[in-house]
C-alpha cells in the first residue's frame, strides 16, 4: 500500500505511516510477553558475561514490570487492562524504586545503591513473574536460580 504524502488526508491505515524523509515506516504487532522475555534472557546473558549490570537493571525492571501487567490482567480476566506504554515502562520510576529499594536512593544527579544487588533482585522477580505466567524456565533463567539464587539462600 502507497504511504501519503504529509499534509494529505484520508483514512488511515498502520499501512499509510511515513517518516519524516517520506519513506514508509514499518509499523508490526508485538506481543508484550514476547518482548518482556527477550528483555529477561538479553539481561541474563548481559550479567553472566559480566557486562554492564546497569543495563541489565533496566532490561530485568522492564520484563517484570510487563510480566507483571500480563499477570494482572490474567488475574481480572481482561476486564480493564493494567498496560502502561511500553515507553513508559522504559524509564525509571522514582517514587517506586524509593519504595522497594530501601538502601538505594537517588538525588537529582546521582543513584546511590548496590549495583549488584539491584541487578539480582529485578532478575529474580522477572524470572518468577515469567515462571508464574508460563509454568517454564529457560536455560539462562534456571542456570540463574542455581548460581545466584542459591548461594543466597
Amino acid at each position: 500500500m502507497k504511504g501519503r504524502l504529509p499534509g494529505e488526508r484520508g483514512p488511515f491505515t498502520f499501512g499509510d505511516v511515513i517518516d519524516a524523509t517520506g519513506g514508509a515506516v514499518n509499523i508490526e504487532k508485538h506481543h508484550k510477553q514476547e518482548i518482556a522475555s527477550r528483555h529477561l534472557e538479553t539481561a541474563l546473558l548481559l550479567y553472566f558475561a559480566q557486562k554492564d549490570l546497569f543495563s541489565v537493571i533496566t532490561l530485568a525492571g522492564a520484563a517484570e514490570e510487563m510480566f507483571g501487567q500480563l499477570l494482572r490482567l490474567r488475574e481480572t480476566g481482561a476486564k480493564q487492562s493494567p498496560f502502561r506504554s511500553v515507553l513508559e515502562l522504559l524509564r525509571p520510576a522514582k517514587a517506586r524504586a524509593k519504595e522497594e529499594h530501601g538502601g538505594a536512593h537517588e538525588t537529582d544527579l546521582y543513584v546511590h545503591m548496590d549495583v549488584r544487588h539491584e541487578a539480582e533482585f529485578l532478575l529474580g522477580r522477572a524470572i518468577d513473574d515469567y515462571f508464574t505466567l508460563t509454568g517454564e524456565l529457560s536455560v539462562n533463567m534456571r542456570k540463574f536460580n542455581e548460581e545466584v539464587r542459591s548461594r543466597r539462600g
